[in-house]
């Protein structure tokens, strides 16, 4: 059993426990070989007594060894030995002057500002921490340790994505704890560095309100709502730009997320120095909403030029040009018959709109459907006299394409067939 005054390999002095957990116990210890102060962590001898376990934690104390980094508890020694029947593995830290940040929020949350620069400090270790190919999969306060001149340190890397408390089994199949899981992790998809940058958005949520965004009476119902539940809004009087860095932190999907924790940051420095500043993603839509607008009034603008253009380009028989249509007005008693215009109407033109037969006849035509077979109702026949005589059936709005027929000696007039039958007037030709 581990106590006060245990000694671990001859040279740990166990000498007071400042925490523990579902994996082990954090102890303040005295290094007999180098006379400093250090923290010890060691392992609960259920999970020492585990070959994966205790091959996988070694691997990643010699891992967390290699970073250095102001953000970043240093690595001491790792070691393990026999205390009364049990074997105990354990892992040697600095030993931080200060206290956590779990329990420095069970007096009071942080300001916007505060929080900012918090959070901008942890993802500067955890940057340093990726670029080494290590993930934390545990960031939560009682992993940040508050030093005595405010500088934050982050502690237990590679010891959580072993085994944890508060998870949703005792076997470690959930890497994390449940307060702080991202979505992936839970459904034990591929661990990346986005699982940090969310831990570390609800990390942020927590200074800013106190409270944890989820809560459930068992992990089981915490982890279901990181999954579904949208995140809760933060408290009004939270400005814009800490807003903005917590929501983009815990997006469901990690890849509308901060790209990397360098991103995230930078990102909450600049929400601390200008809280109230508009995200820049706002701005950035802003902008694109603007030059959408210009391309399409660009569009707008252009378009009747090109179509006048296309116009101008496509032959004779496909233009719509406008057709007078000459609608009869009644029987004229002599001379060339009164005709009354109607209004244009656009319709498409074709090769000869106009027929110009002998005897100075004009017909003018304007087709307005697809003419079905002609049946003539009447044929007229014209006398050469001087003076022709016309017979006329008004229509005033004819439905079908005439047919006019035309001769150098025309003897019989051109047939129309809208709705009636009409006979043009033959002028006698002058001179």
């Amino acid at each position: 059993m581990i106590s006060a005054g245990t000694t671990l390999n001859d040279r740990y002095l166990l000498t007071a426990r400042i925490g523990g957990g579902g994996m082990g116990e954090v102890w303040r210890a005295d290094d007999s070989v180098l006379g400093r102060v250090v923290a010890v962590k060691v392992l609960m001898p259920a999970l020492t007594d585990r070959p994966t376990f205790a091959k996988r934690f070694q691997n990643e104390a010699r891992a967390m060894a290699t970073l250095r980094h102001p953000g970043v508890v240093d690595v001491y020694d790792y070691g393990s030995c026999q205390v009364g029947e049990r074997r105990v593995s354990f892992l040697v830290m600095e030993y931080v002057d200060g206290e956590s940040l779990d329990r420095l929020l069970t007096r009071a949350a942080l300001t916007p500002e505060a929080t900012m620069r918090l959070v901008a400090e942890v993802a500067d270790a955890l940057a340093a921490a990726h670029e080494q190919g290590i993930v934390h999969r545990d960031v939560k306060p009682a992993n940040l340790m508050i030093r005595a001149d405010g500088r934050v340190s982050l502690t237990d890397f590679g010891i959580a994505h072993s085994v944890s408390a508060g998870q949703l089994t005792a076997t470690g199949t959930m890497l994390c704890s449940a307060g702080y899981c991202a979505p992936e992790q839970a459904t034990a998809s591929d661990v990346t560095p986005a699982v940090d940058v969310y831990a570390l958005g609800v990390v942020a949520y927590e200074c800013l309100t106190g409270r944890l965004p989820y809560d459930g009476d068992t992990p089981v119902q915490i982890i279901f709502k990181h999954l579904n539940a949208p995140l809760p809004p933060l408290p009004r009087d939270v400005p814009p730009a800490p807003r903005h860095v917590v929501a983009r932190a815990m997006e469901k999907t990690p890849d509308r997320r901060w790209p990397s924790a360098s991103a995230m940051a930078a990102a909450a420095r600049e929400a601390a120095e200008r809280p109230g500043a508009e995200p820049r993603r706002r701005r950035g839509m802003t902008v694109t909403l603007a030059i959408s607008a210009a391309l399409l009034a660009t569009v707008v603008l252009s378009t009747p030029m090109l179509m006048q253009q296309r116009a101008q380009q496509l032959p004779v028989r496909d233009r719509v040009v406008p057709v007078e249509v000459l609608l009869p007005t009644g029987q004229p008693s002599s001379g060339a018959p009164e005709r009354q215009q109607g209004k244009p109407l656009p319709v498409r033109a074709t090769p000869t709109p106009r027929v110009t037969v002998s005897g100075g006849v004009t017909v003018t035509i304007t087709p307005t459907a697809p003419p079905p077979k002609p049946t003539p109702t009447a044929t007229p026949t014209a006398t050469p006299t001087p003076t022709p005589t016309v017979t006329r059936t008004p229509d005033p709005e004819p439905t079908s394409e005439p047919s006019v027929s035309a001769s150098p000696e025309p003897t019989v007039e051109p047939t129309v067939e809208p709705s009636g039958t009409v006979e043009p007037v033959r002028q006698q030709e002058s001179g």
